[in-house]
């Protein structure tokens, strides 16, 4: 009998065990898989519907039920650092909105929701053609998503009447640009959002919501968000957060690729290239004369793994807009002021820069200014000391004490091919790895009419940077930035002399003479890349880590 008894035992231990194994199988098979979407930035979107007063302020008509949903998920934030992360990697951005104009009051039937839409007045404006009335109002833009939505890139497609797109031209639009992956979020979760997810899977889109760049309306007849949240988990390819999102944004395959943008200040078109997450700490390059932001093409992308990187032309330099003299005061308290506005327009806070040549007066007008921005400075052939001005600074010294056609001549000659190349060419270990792109890409702007006349004004006016170097020293002393000089000894402009001088007034200092010329990264570029990385890392990198100090 025990034995019979424990035979059974075994055999029931057994069967338990074998049922299990089929139950755990079973739910396993049961759950729901996450296809996910990887980010093609240039078959990518960011899709936003509805992001208006109506839904999102608490001025707005619908804020009464969908309020709490708004603010517990943080939504409004969540949306706008959605719109950021797609601005900083030129991800193309769309906006659905919700319009009713009054011939649409005179449907003849409606569904629970729409007829409670119509009846409080929402999304309302006056008509297709008038926009008098729009700003401010239920159906504007909140303000906070203006510079966003209205920064002339932004695509704005026609309203969509019911919840879904079927009704405008969002799939056309998509299409056109060779879309075929959305990152959705807005309003309403469970209308408009939901109902666009679903049209777009069915029109051959992949779609990752966000899942808390949303919200919707809580009432007692039901729960608008839970409900949406279990339709996303089952239909779209994959439900993202906010944080989850950003990050997959700004870590895409191509983020060290340097983009080209034009960004308008004072009525200027301002060309700049940039590269990097804007997570990362951001490095402002400034360039010198005669060359523009290119003179930076090979760096950029080896500080975009790890950095944030933004380089600018000045007026009257590279792809920038060249208002003649007379129509733009070319001095270098105006090109500061330029870059000042840029960053701003860009919304960098702090920065560390890398200042070359012209770039060292215009970098350190800023640092004087704002000393809290700047994290690190990397000087790179860029003078502060009158050690640093020797006897190629006779003839443009002798035009700062009179600025006359006679003295203004010799100088002219700095603007033909043979003195370009000199500039590139002069110290530099081996001509032949100097690529002839850099003066080809030079001399056409040079040779433009007017161009000279430009170059002769800032070669005037740099003598109002001498008169200065006391104060720099001075903010050297006081503020001990991290610095890092990169310096090409073989540069007859700025020779190693204007080196030296720095370690007697910053502490906190990497000091690297070079042994090429003016235009050091041409012929060192990756050597400079190394030492920058390993400067930056250590000195902010490690620094923002340690503090948790927001970059952003």
């Amino acid at each position: 009998m025990k034995k019979h008894t424990s035979t059974f035992k075994k055999l029931s231990a057994a069967l338990a065990i074998l049922m299990f194994a089929v139950i755990a199988v079973n739910t396993t098979q049961a759950q729901l898989p996450n296809p996910g979407m990887t980010i093609d930035p240039a078959r990518t979107a960011l899709v936003i519907t509805d992001p208006q007063n109506d839904f999102l302020s608490p001025d707005g008509v619908a804020w009464g039920v969908v309020g709490k949903n708004v603010e517990a998920n943080n939504t409004v934030e969540n949306i706008e650092r959605l719109f950021k992360a797609a601005k900083s990697q030129g991800m193309p951005v769309f906006v659905s909105p919700h319009y009713y104009y009054p011939t649409d009051h005179g449907w003849k039937f409606e569904g629970a929701l729409e007829a409670l839409m119509h009846k409080i007045g929402m999304f309302d404006r006056t008509g297709a053609l008038d926009v008098k009335s729009f700003n401010g109002s239920g159906a504007d833009w909140l303000a906070s998503y203006k510079k966003y939505i209205e920064d002339g890139e932004t695509i704005i497609v026609s309203p969509h009447k019911v919840y879904g797109p079927e009704s405008n031209d969002l799939v056309l639009q998509l299409r056109k640009r060779g879309i075929d992956k959305i990152i959705l979020a807005g309003m309403s979760a469970n209308l408009c959002t939901e109902s666009h997810m679903r049209e777009l899977l069915e029109q051959g889109f992949e779609v990752a919501v966000v899942s808390n760049a949303t919200a919707a309306a809580v009432i007692p007849d039901g729960d608008g968000y839970a409900a949406a949240l279990t339709n996303f988990r089952f239909i779209a390819n994959t439900v993202w957060t906010t944080t989850e999102a950003v990050e997959k944004i700004e870590t895409s395959p191509e983020l060290s690729q340097v983009r080209h943008r034009t960004i308008e200040i004072d009525g200027l078109n301002i060309f700049y290239r940039e590269a990097g997450s804007r997570q990362n700490p951001t490095i402002l390059l400034l360039h010198g004369f005669p060359t523009s932001s290119h003179m930076f093409r090979n760096l950029i992308p080896q500080l975009a793994k790890s950095y944030h990187v933004v380089a600018p032309d000045y007026p009257g330099f590279g792809n920038s807009s060249m208002p003649l003299v007379g129509k733009f005061d070319y001095t270098f308290d105006k090109l500061a002021d330029i870059v000042d506005e840029f960053t701003q327009k860009l919304d960098i806070n702090t920065y560390s820069l890398y200042v070359m040549d012209y770039g060292a007066p215009v970098g350190f007008r800023l640092a004087v200014k704002y000393p809290e921005k700047i994290q690190s400075i990397i000087v790179q052939n860029g003078n502060a000391y009158d050690e640093g001005l020797l006897e190629f600074w006779d003839p443009i010294k002798k035009y700062w004490d009179e600025r006359s056609a006679k003295n203004a001549e010799p100088l002219r000659g700095l603007f033909t091919l043979d003195a370009t190349k000199w500039q590139y060419l002069t110290g530099v270990r081996n001509p032949e790895s100097i690529s002839p792109e850099t003066w080809e890409h030079v001399q056409p702007r040079l040779d433009r009419d007017g161009n000279n006349e430009i170059q002769l004004a800032l070669f005037y006016d740099y003598g109002s940077n001498p008169p200065l170097y006391k104060k720099w020293q001075k903010y050297f002393r006081k503020h001990n930035p991290a610095m890092l000089i990169v310096w090409g000894k073989g540069d007859p402009i700025f020779p190693a002399e204007g080196a030296y001088p720095y370690k007697k007034d910053v502490k906190d200092l990497e000091f690297h003479i070079l042994n090429t010329g003016h235009f050091a990264l041409e012929e060192d570029g990756d050597v400079i890349a190394e030492l920058m990385l390993s400067f930056l890392d250590r000195k902010v990198k490690a620094v923002s880590a340690k503090t948790n100090y927001s970059l952003k």
